[in-house]
């Protein structure tokens, strides 16, 4: 039987999530990736891997034969690149090249998944009005989703997602970065954040976030936008959580933004060197912003029911404590 289902970005934090759940529900789904490797032997003939990436027209045609169903998850996601054309190749390129591809071969539904940091209410900030630029990130994202309007008003099927800060069980890469800070506190080596005067922003668990995108493939309307997040907290109250529960006490240190930002000036100076940049001055000022959202809308229409910030985070606790007993054990 031929997989009519198309993952990109499948070897990511949120693709593999993905991918695990589709499988689960005795769904056969098609990846493209770089390296499929790891997913294929985990999964074994319950996916079907084709080897390239979002802008191989070959590899991607290969994998758009037959489907009905595409989640676009693969985009360039980093604080920064040394190469200044990647997010823009990676996220509009390549969702320009797909959407080609999905209307040649009569792909039934698109799920495109976004990011929260385009949504109307929180680009408020960004220029000529705002105080801020966006960053690559954020202005490549808002591209792509023009791309995926302009197919739904010439006739396609798509709906967009918004996933907020993910956190949970996967490769602690920026993608899972409030996992990495939160194995970072635990170990003591994160100490510092930004003295943000406590503006919310909102995490939501890998395994909902990837529920909500298969949610939205079977009962989101075309055109739609849908905010797959979970709860809102502050910097402050989610390490006040992680100490509660993990039983481990840090005391962090709150940096003047003006400290920060010069610090992410810095980082960026390193990286254009050669070393890597965990964050960015333009960075620093997404996460002095108000990033709470209202997923009721989401919640109300398809059914998306995310866990409490509570259990999530025992839940990821667990997990880092396993795989902590893992290495001692190796």
């Amino acid at each position: 039987m031929r997989a009519k289902t198309l993952v990109t970005g499948a070897s990511g934090f949120i693709g593999r999530q993905l991918v695990r759940q589709l499988v689960d529900a005795g769904e056969r789904a098609r990846i493209i990736c770089r390296h499929p490797d790891a997913l294929t032997r985990e999964h074994g003939s319950l996916v079907e891997a084709v080897q390239g990436d979002i802008i191989d027209r070959d590899a991607m045609a290969r994998a758009m034969d037959g489907v009905e169903t595409v989640f676009h998850l693969a985009g360039c996601a980093r604080a920064w690149s040394r190469n200044p054309r990647e997010f823009w190749d990676v996220n509009v390129t390549g969702t320009e090249l797909l959407l080609e591809l999905a209307n040649r071969a009569g792909a039934d539904r698109i799920v495109h998944v976004s990011t929260v940091l385009t949504l109307p209410e929180l680009r408020r900030t960004w220029l000529p009005d705002g105080i801020r630029k966006p960053t690559e990130y954020e202005h490549t994202k808002l591209m792509g989703e023009r791309l995926v309007l302009s197919y739904i008003a010439s006739g396609g099927d798509a709906v967009i997602v918004h996933p907020t800060r993910v956190y949970g069980p996967g490769p602690l890469t920026d993608a899972n970065g409030v996992a990495k800070m939160i194995a970072l506190y635990l170990a003591g080596r994160f100490r510092l954040r930004v003295a943000d005067g406590d503006v919310p922003g909102n995490y939501a668990h890998v395994e909902d976030v990837a529920r909500g995108m298969i949610l939205a493939a079977h009962w989101g309307r075309s055109g739609a936008h849908y905010v797959l997040g979970g709860e809102n907290a502050s910097i402050r109250d989610l390490f006040e959580l992680v100490a509660e529960l993990s039983g481990v006490r840090h005391r962090m240190v709150a940096v003047p933004p003006r400290a920060a930002i010069g610090v992410g000036h810095l980082s960026e100076f390193w990286g254009r060197l050669g070393g890597q940049v965990p964050i960015t001055a333009d960075w620093v000022r997404v996460y002095l912003e108000d990033q709470g959202v209202d997923i009721t809308p989401t919640t109300r229409e398809l059914g998306y029911a995310p866990r409490p910030l509570r259990v999530g985070i025992v839940q990821t606790l667990e997990w880092l404590g396993a795989i902590r007993e893992q290495e001692l054990a190796a």
